[in-house]
């Protein structure tokens, strides 16, 4: 399978074009969308950066079903600043047979720059879910994306109850050169998730990469990370340079989803400053 998952027709798809416009703001240029999938439009939460667009991506059926095909495809075009992100946790319901899919493609375009923070990804007991994250990235662009995935439904009692979990990612540079790569697989029928050299102790694990085309920030962004993860309260995390001088990643694991937000926060807001010399924005959900 293509690790951006365009080589076979989509259910749901949601193809996003984001330009510069006359007054500054990032705006859209171009939308396409088919149900369930669907954006707001673009708001402008952040007094920081008042031409940052923030846009959620939306699907009223809840979350992913057995057979289901969702592709989200963002071109943000040369200087564009936007915030992309979920109206909500995204659920993966029971499948029987078929798995679910989901496909992230974005494009950042020469001097952009682009975040992508969904919220929590909670699998259900039995089901099964094949997910990727393509990024390929612009002269001088960077991007900064998170993933939190949960147990499951704790409160149901269910804890690493689901089938399969693969989520992968990958970021290429302006060369088209491989700047990262990772899968996280996990099954926990064939090795417990709550395993040593798994997840072990903890219930959730987070995921945070900063990537830029920026020459000199690499080292300074990874120890900025590290430094500002510390021994967060309820989790362990740490930080590391990426290959190249491409930027950083941080992993979280934690005992509550609360206690892994809060850390993957502080990454993000280390990764902003360093990229963007501001905060974190307001969340509005």
């Amino acid at each position: 399978m293509n690790i951006s998952g365009w080589d076979r027709p989509a259910g749901g798809r949601l193809e996003l074009g984001l330009r510069v416009g006359t007054d500054g703001r990032t705006e859209l240029a171009s939308r396409r969308q088919a149900f369930p999938l669907r954006m707001t439009v673009p708001h402008y939460l952040d007094a920081q950066d008042e031409t940052m667009a923030f846009i959620y991506v939306q699907n009223p059926t809840g979350g992913l079903f057995g057979g289901d095909r969702l592709v989200v495809k963002v071109d943000a075009g040369n200087e564009t600043r936007a915030h992309l992100t979920t109206q909500s946790a995204t659920k993966v319901y029971r499948t029987d047979d078929r798995g679910a899919e989901q496909h992230v493609d974005l494009s950042v375009g020469d001097g952009a720059y682009l975040e992508y923070v969904p919220d929590t990804l909670i699998p259900h007991a039995r089901s099964r879910l094949e997910q990727s994250l393509c990024v390929r990235l612009g002269r001088g662009a960077s991007f900064v994306g998170t993933e939190l995935v949960a147990p499951g439904r704790l409160a149901r009692g269910e804890r690493f109850a689901y089938t399969r979990l693969n989520l992968s990612t990958s970021v290429r540079g302006p060369a088209d050169s491989e700047l990262c790569a990772e899968t996280m697989q996990l099954e926990p029928a064939r090795r417990a998730v709550s395993a040593a050299g798994v997840l072990g102790q903890w219930a959730y694990v987070g995921t945070l990469i900063a990537v830029t085309d920026r020459p000199g920030l690499s080292g300074a962004l990874a120890q900025t990370m590290d430094d500002v993860l510390g021994e967060p309260d309820g989790a362990v995390a740490a930080a590391g340079e990426l290959p190249y001088g491409s930027g950083a990643v941080a992993r979280v694991l934690a005992e509550s989803a609360p206690a892994a937000r809060r850390a993957l926060d502080e990454a993000w807001a280390a990764a902003r400053r360093a990229l963007l010399g501001l905060a974190l924005p307001p969340r509005r959900k």
